[in-house]
């Protein structure tokens, strides 16, 4: 294994020559597409073929090292040594550390940082987002029918998106899992399935579905309540389903005869169903509408996954924790306590006062108030270009970018394990070794 204590960092001895990887797997959005073939040369990725244009932008993306220092402490440039014996210092006189990111990184990595969290007793929390803390509530809740995105291809005859747009969002997910591709049972491919958007704005998929039903941000709780009146075949008053939903009641029966007339349906959201007030009510409505559906035919829910590996961080922690965000290790076992012990609670609540940030440094979930104490405390960040001009880190890494110059695994958001292969030979630690050098230097 590569040592990034050591103060002399090895380049790419293969950097000039043409490397062409098949099978890439492209972390750019939630669809992982793992059918690419990616060509490097020089150093650089020169070609990637079956990408789509996110996928290309994040290829193509400058991912070069060279005019980066390998590690900083308060903004200048040091040894790795010495910054390694600053963050261990820091993470060590913590009294309330904070370990977050995760999502954009491999399952390996966030395995490392949670051993990092268990030996000095710290909380951590991948999920920022307040849609996500919803989705994850509600599922305990009341559970998931769900599925493979292959057995969707196979068999889905009716597809739904709720609130999402995965045309522009994931652009290869039309084409490659939900609507275009010819499955198994379904070998007409677009011919053979109907298409149902329910949105608040007629979006690019929208224009492109069978059915498009326009439901107002305010009334979707409403309405997948109202839908779920009508699947379990209670009587309704057209009046105040019109006044909850905005909607005449045919247009929700004909919505409903329509996933009822499914062989196999899919329905697909993201988290922002559970974003704002209410959010988690709303995830539950529409988990226990999908399984209402299964009294009459087959129907799976699935969300949509977004860029990296949030699903990979969230299956480490429930391995070795026994729960998926928000874990306290301050007692020496671990606990969880939603809204209490996670990372935008005890944040914006000024209760952390050490953080690790590992993957990705930006963490767009936090509230401002939580983004505003987290500047107030020390930072340590471990990440591709973590030491780039304009970096606030107290203390830095730079770290490989998983599928471009660092292997490992991830997880799509169907729970399917998929491998990167990189096309480029590492010039710089990945974040796993940067934090199990890290780890060596903690007291027990």
């Amino acid at each position: 294994m590569f040592m990034p204590q050591e103060p002399s960092l090895a380049t790419s001895p293969a950097s000039d020559r043409t490397v062409i990887v098949t099978d890439a797997t492209c972390t750019a959005c939630g669809c992982l597409c793992d059918d690419l073939i990616v060509k490097a040369e020089g150093g650089r990725i020169i070609e990637a073929v079956n990408a789509c244009e996110l996928g290309r932008r994040w290829y193509f993306a400058d991912h070069a090292h060279d005019e980066l220092p390998t590690a900083t402490v308060d903004r200048q440039a040091v040894e790795p040594a010495v910054a390694l014996d600053r963050a261990a210092e820091i993470l060590s006189r913590a009294q309330a550390p904070i370990v977050l990111g995760l999502t954009r990184t491999t399952t390996e990595t966030v395995a490392a940082a949670l051993a990092i969290a268990d030996r000095i007793g710290a909380v951590i929390d991948p999920d920022t987002s307040d849609g996500d803390r919803a989705r994850l509530f509600a599922t305990q809740r009341v559970g998931r029918v769900s599925a493979t995105l292959g057995e969707v291809k196979n068999r889905a005859d009716v597809v739904l998106f709720w609130g999402v747009d995965p045309v522009v969002t994931h652009p290869r997910h039309w084409e490659r899992y939900s609507v275009e591709p010819r499955g198994r049972f379904v070998p007409d491919g677009r011919a053979g399935r109907t298409i149902l958007v329910v949105d608040s704005t007629r979006t690019v998929t929208a224009e492109r579905a069978d059915q498009f039903i326009r439901v107002a941000p305010e009334a979707q709780f409403g309405t997948l309540w109202t839908l779920r009146a009508l699947i379990q075949g209670v009587p309704l008053d057209p009046g105040r389903v019109e006044q909850a939903t905005g909607l005449d009641l045919q247009t929700l029966k004909n919505l409903v005869d329509s996933l009822k007339a499914a062989k196999y349906g899919a329905w697909f959201s993201d988290s922002r169903l559970g974003s704002g007030p209410g959010g988690a009510a709303r995830i539950e409505a529409a988990l226990t509408l999908v399984r209402d559906l299964n009294r009459f035919t087959r129907f799976v829910i699935l969300g949509l996954g977004a860029p990296g590996n949030p699903a990979g961080a969230e299956a480490a922690l429930t391995w070795q924790t026994g729960y998926p965000s928000s874990v306290s290790l301050s007692r020496g076992s671990p606990r969880t306590m939603p809204g209490v012990t996670s990372a935008e609670a005890l944040l914006a609540g000024g209760r952390a006062d050490a953080a690790l940030i590992v993957g990705d440094g930006e963490l767009p979930g936090l509230s401002d108030a939580a983004h505003a104490h987290l500047e107030r405390i020390p930072r340590i960040v471990v990440g591709p270009k973590a030491t780039a001009p304009g970096s606030t880190a107290t203390v830095a890494f730079d770290a490989a970018t998983p599928g471009i110059d660092a292997g490992g695994t991830v997880m799509r958001s169907d729970g399917v394990v998929l491998p990167l292969r990189p096309p480029l030979h590492p010039s710089t630690p990945t974040d796993r070794e940067w934090l199990q050098a890290l780890e060596t230097r903690l007291p027990f």
